[in-house]
Formats: C-alpha cells, structure tokens, sequence
C-alpha cells in the first residue's frame, strides 16, 4: 500500500469542523494544568487556522489563560527577554528550544517563571525534558505531532511518561525496516492515519513504541512512547547531538553529513568547559551572538 505525504495527512483533518475539534482537544488537556490568570509563551508561528501555534493560541484562551508569542524575531535574546518581562507562568516550545532557555537564563543569571512546560515537536526525548524540569524547576507535558500543521495525535498525562495516543482521531502502526507489523513493545517507524481512512497512511519517518499497560491517570488509551530519529544516519547524529547538548556550556548545535563527512556548527558560551569534539569535516564553534544567532531547529519556521 502507499504512502501519502504530510501535506495529504495534514489536509484530511484541516477542515474547520476538524480543526475545532482539535483546539477543543488541546483546550482540555492545557485545562488540567493552566489556570485563569497563567500567561503561555507560544514558541511556534501563529500561521493561521490549522497550524499548531494557532490552535495552541486559541486552546489557551479557551481556558482563560493569555497566549502570548515569541513573534518572528525568533531569537534567543527575544526569546529570553519575553519570557522575563511578561512572568510568563507556562511555554509551549519545540524540547530543543526550551532545553536552550533552561541554559540561557542560566549563562545571563535571568530568571524565569515558568511552572509548566509544554513539548510539540520532533524530537522529544526523555533526557531532554529531564533537563528542562530541572534548568527551569517545572512539570512538563507533551503534546504530539509529527509537523507544525493540524495532526495533533496525542498528549501526555503528568502521570507517567510518553503521550497518551487521540485514539478517536488517529490511527498508528509500528512497522520494521521491511515494513512488517511490530508486536507491542518494540521499537519501529510511526505510521499515521486518519481514524476511518486507512487509504491516508503517512510514513513519519520517526522511531517510537506503544505501551498499553495502566497509566496511573486511569486512561486507557495506548501511549507513544521513545520518539526518536528514524533512519540509521539520523539516529547516529542524534546521539552525538545528545552528547554535545547534554553539556550546559552548549547552547545550539547543527549537525549534517556533507559531501566529505561529519559537519558540526556549535554554539557555545565563552569562558565554559566544552565536550570532546569529534573530527569532522567541517567543524564551527562559536560564541553564542545575542544580536543574531536563532534556535538552530527553528531555521524551517520563520522567515529567513
């Protein structure tokens, strides 16, 4: 059978009934944590009805709460000035994002005021919202989809790890490197579909696992659980990425395979220990520059 792309998915649950649905969704899994009088910092672009920074934005103001955005500046230091002057009490972020703030606010000595984190976005893995509880002392939750447009297909419960799947809406398979079905529990590439339309298969390209057992939060739906890179290549950059990032002295990397290898951009802040560099091709490392320098993972959602 064929696969479609995300832009097919995407369109299949973008009608305006569909996408209410999914601010309503949203509205009554932030409500578990977000109060009347809260102010969310939104890291994703407000590009109209259907996109997740959109629906994050009006799910907010659906409990009450004020959705305030990072806007397209997008840099770190814009970043960091928004979250201090508006006492933002909650972020909804890409990990990577919010694991750079942590840091920063670190490095600037700034503090922040967030009780609660909110992870949308690729990838989101646990050693990364490890770090963001204890950089910005905050309970986090995650909300899952595989791009930035209307297929919200999960979230978490504060009760246990991974999202609980939106088993109303979507359908996932875990599938093996020869696209056979794989038993509960191991790990294969997410395929994603619409809920009765089993011709809208989207191959994700990610990694991840379903775990049935009880969840402590008494619901009974499935969860997605270790979501990580999908292909052999990918997954070795994520892991030298996780070691790079784990250091508090690095605040952004970018990482590709060029034409002769290994490439590696590293943003970092002077005066700190570094980790051990590989040898690569093309090797940067650079001190953090407040004037310019962006969240590397965001380059595909703003405006260049």
């Amino acid at each position: 059978m064929e696969f479609v792309n995300f832009a097919q998915l995407n369109e299949a649950v973008s009608s305006e009934e569909k996408i209410e649905q999914t601010v309503d969704y949203l509205a009554e899994k932030m409500g578990q944590f977000l109060k009347s009088h809260d102010r969310m910092l939104i890291c994703f672009p407000d590009e109209g009805s259907g996109s997740i920074g959109n629906m994050l934005a009006r799910a907010v103001s659906r409990v009450g709460a004020s959705p305030v955005f990072w806007g397209r500046d997008g840099r770190w230091k814009t970043l960091l000035r928004t979250a201090f002057t508006v006492r933002a009490s909650a972020i909804a972020a890409p990990p990577l994002v919010a694991l750079g703030l942590t840091k920063l606010a670190k490095a600037t000595g700034t503090p922040l005021y967030f009780r609660y984190v909110l992870t949308a976005g690729f990838p989101c893995l646990d050693w990364m919202i490890d770090g963001i509880c204890r950089g910005l002392d905050c309970q986090s939750w995650g909300c899952f989809g595989p791009g930035t447009g209307a297929v919200v297909g999960g979230f978490s419960c504060g009760h246990s790890r991974g999202v609980h799947l939106r088993s109303d809406e979507f359908d996932v398979e875990i599938l093996g490197e020869n696209g056979e079905p794989l038993a509960e529990g191991q790990i294969g590439t997410l395929v994603i579909s619409p809920k009765g339309m089993p011709h809208l298969r989207y191959y994700s390209g990610l990694y991840g696992r379903l775990d049935h057992t009880p969840c402590g939060c008494g619901q009974s739906t499935p969860r997605l659980m270790d979501i990580s890179a999908g292909s052999n290549a990918n997954a070795e950059l994520a892991q030298l990425g996780r070691e790079m990032l784990y250091w508090t002295s690095v605040l952004d990397i970018d990482l590709r395979i060029g034409d002769y290898g290994l490439e590696m951009e590293l943003v970092v802040f002077p005066g700190e220990k570094l980790p051990k560099l590989p040898t690569c091709a093309k090797q940067i490392v650079r001190p953090w520059d407040p004037e310019h320098d962006r969240p590397m993972v965001m380059h595909s959602l703003w405006n260049k």
